[in-house]
């Protein structure tokens, strides 16, 4: 796009006075400004831009031309308009703003990989690891090299119509810098990953709540939105960097939610394949569905190894307990189980639940109603983008479930000493029989933990069913490289993250406001 609006400027004639013509060389200067400011965006360094020793070859290349160039048109600025003030007031020309856009829309880059990034420039996300890739480096110092390449034709077009012979030259430096830039650049990269064309900002872990006011074909890209705070919600609690640290109750919601979430695109699946003439097509879609169900049934199997156990930290699940006698209440030894606020991880899962029951029922499903008659397939397609549009939003649930499970084992760890159990299967001999509760047994979190394996298992049959029906359908999913080099991080990561038993200080965190199903802890209508 960037590029795209320079040629536009380059191929426009400038028939402009010699003090809008010095401010529209302080735009393009702009421009070279954000490529300088975008080169070297390597995790944990201190600050966005790398130091000498980190900047590939390509990179110190395009740094030290594009500082050659920037001086040049200093220089004719200078010579064009002498009495203005570097950085002075824009024209309202349209090559301006256009030139303008393009300057922000860099900026607008290098935010986007800065949204991976926290304030000590650790990664936030597994996506942030791939910016260290020499081959992801090399892509972004390409790219950057086109940028330069158009901002040489727009200072060509500037030097036409130019009367000031000082200026003349400063423009021909300035563009054979450029040039240059371009030409050394796309020669330094010599391989490139082509998935970063997918990488997108990292959302923060806020839930945004589903209504029966939002527009039906905009379902898909919300829910996407929603695969990407989960994904960051799985990564910070992988590293327990998040501020609120996920508990066994949030785990066990996030189970049932993402059991009862796979059920529905599956049964979404199904349902649109009815209405897909390509036999081909077709019989992928029923397959995936297939594998969404099997993905359904292990989350399910992770949520029932949670139903004996209880987090004293976060008690909101928990087997029915008998309730208080009169004896307990008059002595004051009744108490209540706290109900402390649920994860936003558990929030964004029930949210994207909801788009999935509305997609297929209509904007008025709840998660409290039964399942009814199903929306029309074509209504479906329609609001999707057809079957590889649907195929390709279901990866992107499959794709991110697979980073919740890999975190559960870590999240799990961290709150064993304080889980306990009421299964009489692992209640020690020595321990008195009055008492309902005891510590949690190791075999019990083995369990859990080969429980969250099979997740991963399942939800990685899901993808690749679900890629493969996208792409017969017509649907190329680029985001499935970046998430297979993600996933790949994830997993050399698990050998060396620590499972930190300390709990921290409770922190006062602003209450949003959270669905009555999720404040009990339990889905309307579950029964145990």
């Amino acid at each position: 796009m960037s590029v795209a609006r320079l040629q536009e400027v380059a191929r426009t004639p400038l028939a402009i006075p010699a003090d809008a013509r010095a401010v529209l060389v302080g735009e393009v200067d702009g421009v070279l400004l954000q490529v300088q400011k975008g080169l070297g965006p390597r995790a944990y360094t201190p600050t966005p831009t790398s130091e000498e020793r980190d900047l590939t070859p390509a990179e110190r290349g395009l740094r030290d031309r594009l500082g050659h160039a920037r001086d040049a048109l200093d220089t004719a600025r200078r010579y064009l308009a002498p009495h203005e003030e570097p950085g002075g007031p824009a024209t309202g020309a349209p090559a301006a703003e256009q030139i303008t856009s393009v300057a922000q829309a860099l900026g607008a880059v290098r935010d986007t990989i800065n949204s991976h990034l926290g304030v000590d420039r650790a990664p936030l996300t597994p996506y942030a690891y791939l910016l260290r890739n020499h081959r992801a480096v090399d892509y972004l110092a390409r790219r950057y090299s086109e940028v330069a390449w158009a901002s040489s034709q727009v200072v060509l077009r500037l030097t036409h119509g130019s009367e000031h012979p000082g200026a003349v030259e400063a423009f021909e430096r300035a563009r054979e810098s450029l040039d240059h830039a371009a030409v050394y650049a796309r020669r330094a990269t010599h391989e490139v990953d082509p998935a970063l064309e997918s990488f997108s900002a990292a959302l923060p872990v806020v839930p945004v709540q589903a209504s029966a006011a939002d527009p039906s074909n905009m379902i898909t890209a919300r829910l996407a939105e929603d695969c990407e705070r989960l994904s960051r919600a799985a990564y910070v609690a992988l590293h327990d960097r998040a501020e609120q640290r996920m508990s066994g109750s949030d785990l066990h919601q996030i189970s049932r939610w993402n059991q009862m979430g796979r059920l529905l695109a599956g049964r979404a699946l199904l349902h649109v394949a009815q209405d897909v003439a390509d036999e081909t097509a077709r019989n992928s879609l029923t397959a995936a569905a297939m594998t969404m169900r099997e993905s359904s049934k292990s989350w399910t199997s992770s949520a029932q190894g949670w139903r004996p156990i209880v987090d004293t930290g976060d008690p909101r699940e928990h087997p029915h307990l008998p309730p208080s006698n009169y004896a307990q209440v008059q002595q004051g030894t009744a108490v209540r189980m706290p109900s402390p606020d649920p994860h936003p991880a558990v929030v964004i899962s029930r949210t994207s639940t909801v788009r999935l029951g509305q997609m297929l029922f209509g904007p008025q499903w709840t998660p409290k109603q039964p399942p009814g008659q199903a929306r029309p397939a074509a209504d479906i397609l329609a609001d999707a983008g057809g079957a590889g549009g649907l195929a390709a939003a279901a990866y992107r649930l499959s794709a991110t479930g697979w980073q919740m499970a890999a975190a559960a084992p870590w999240v799990l760890r961290r709150a064993e000493a304080g889980l306990v159990t009421s299964a009489a299967d692992f209640r020690p001999r020595d321990l008195d029989r009055t008492r309902r509760f005891y510590p949690v047994h190791p075999r019990q979190v083995e369990t859990l933990v080969g429980a969250y394996a099979a997740v991963m298992g399942a939800e990685q049959k899901s993808a690749a069913a679900l890629l493969t029906a996208a792409r017969n359908a017509g649907t190329p999913v680029p985001r499935a490289t970046l998430d297979a080099a993600a996933h790949q991080a994830i997993a050399q990561e698990q050998k060396w993250v620590t499972a930190a038993l300390v709990t921290p200080a409770p922190r006062v965190l602003p209450r949003a406001h959270v669905p009555t199903e999720l404040v009990v802890g339990r889905r309307p209508g579950l029964r145990r």
